[in-house]
């Protein structure tokens, strides 16, 4: 079995496409390497899109696989209409279904969808339930048959899905039937799984079918430590599903900036100011991934989960990224995401107050570009 250490995580080995790779991590690194897998996710410019779906205690086999296509379902209707790719994107979701369909039938050709996979009659079922605001999970086609297209739809490179399990004593049949779901997950959806389980269960026999390229991940002694780890400190706050990267779109799995964005786009002062998930680039030739930016006013608005941002090292990159923005020029506003959801207008209200004052700063500042010039 191979170990790879905590602060090390970009030599986690994935597993190929329809496979599943079980990882043992250390009491307290599932979350850990988890949030290790997102940062990987970011740092290949979209190369790797990541699902992650944690489970406390699973249920039974066949609610289990319920339950995971539900979650890509989720994602794909936050996706919606940006399915396949950055160059599949349906512009003409509103539009009347004969000029979907000919704009459907460019894709399938440009991109030779039919052969990458893509079923045209769910693709037309998922979405008018999409249109609608309903899960793209149309009725009259198997699990199978929605693993395979939710998939492809949310990333056909293929999707790389992490399974994790906080639970370390869980019942031999819930853990024989996570197993089998993420081999099942693996096998219908094309994708790579990465399967999070804790250290304590690496005897379990439950596990036998997906243990023969497992991987082990512990943290260093004390004194071998030189990176700090970027784990989060309460696995008990860690969201249900998370997506990475995503850009240019706002993070399905983030309800905070799924409310913000929709109330910002129906804002007549507001609407087309801002993206969602762009790198920007700083004077300190980095170039962190924002949640939202209004590239040419120069502000930055940051929606923190508590998972994300709770313990010392988030503290300390936070303040850091803050650093490098602000010495770029950029204006950054942190909310924390319980209190978007719980007034997303005063939320709004926020990002208005910042955009009329950088407004009014601009103007100050070529009046007094103008009258030193006079």
């Amino acid at each position: 079995m191979t170990t790879v250490y905590a602060d090390e995580l970009d030599r986690l080995l994935l597993p190929p496409a329809s496979r599943t790779r079980v990882v043992f991590a250390a009491r307290g690194l599932v979350g850990a390497v988890g949030v290790g897998l997102e940062a990987r996710a970011v740092a290949s410019g979209g190369g790797i899109r990541l699902v992650a779906i944690r489970f406390d205690r699973p249920p039974p086999l066949k609610a289990l696989i319920d339950d995971m296509v539900d979650q890509l379902a989720a994602v794909a209707l936050g996706l919606f209409p940006d399915w396949y790719g950055d160059d599949a994107r349906f512009a003409a979701v509103d539009a009347q279904t004969a000029d979907f369909d000919a704009i459907l039938a460019d894709r399938l050709d440009r991109l030779d969808l039919l052969r990458r996979g893509v079923s045209v009659p769910w693709l037309k079922a998922a979405r008018r339930l999409c249109r609608r605001g309903g899960l793209p999970r149309p009725r009259g086609f198997p699990a199978s048959v929605h693993a395979a297209q939710l998939a492809r739809a949310v990333d056909p490179s293929p999707l790389l899905i992490a399974l994790l399990l906080d639970d370390d004593r869980p019942a031999v049949e819930a853990l024989h039937g996570l197993s089998r779901a993420s081999e099942w997950l693996a096998r219908e959806a094309g994708a790579r799984v990465v399967l999070i389980v804790p250290d304590a269960l690496e005897a379990s026999t439950a596990l036998d079918g997906v243990s023969f390229e497992a991987v082990r991940v512990r943290e260093r002694e004390a004194e071998e430590t030189s990176i700090d780890v970027i784990a989060p400190a309460f696995a008990t706050a860690a969201p249900r599903l998370s997506v990475s990267p995503l850009i240019g779109r706002p993070n399905p799995a983030s309800r905070g900036e799924l409310l913000l964005a929709r109330r910002l786009e129906r804002d007549e002062n507001l609407a087309g100011l801002f993206r969602y998930n762009v790198h920007v680039e700083t004077r300190r030739g980095t170039s962190p991934l924002v949640d939202l930016v209004w590239e040419s006013g120069k502000i930055v608005v940051e929606v923190d989960g508590f998972y994300y941002h709770s313990d010392a090292s988030a503290f300390s990159r936070d303040r850091r990224r803050d650093y490098e923005l602000t010495t770029s020029g950029y204006l950054v506003l942190r909310m924390p995401e319980d209190e978007v959801v719980g007034d997303v207008e005063l939320a709004v209200e926020k990002v208005r107050d910042l955009v009329e004052f950088r407004r009014v700063s601009d103007r100050s500042a070529r009046r007094t570009g103008i009258n030193d010039a006079t």
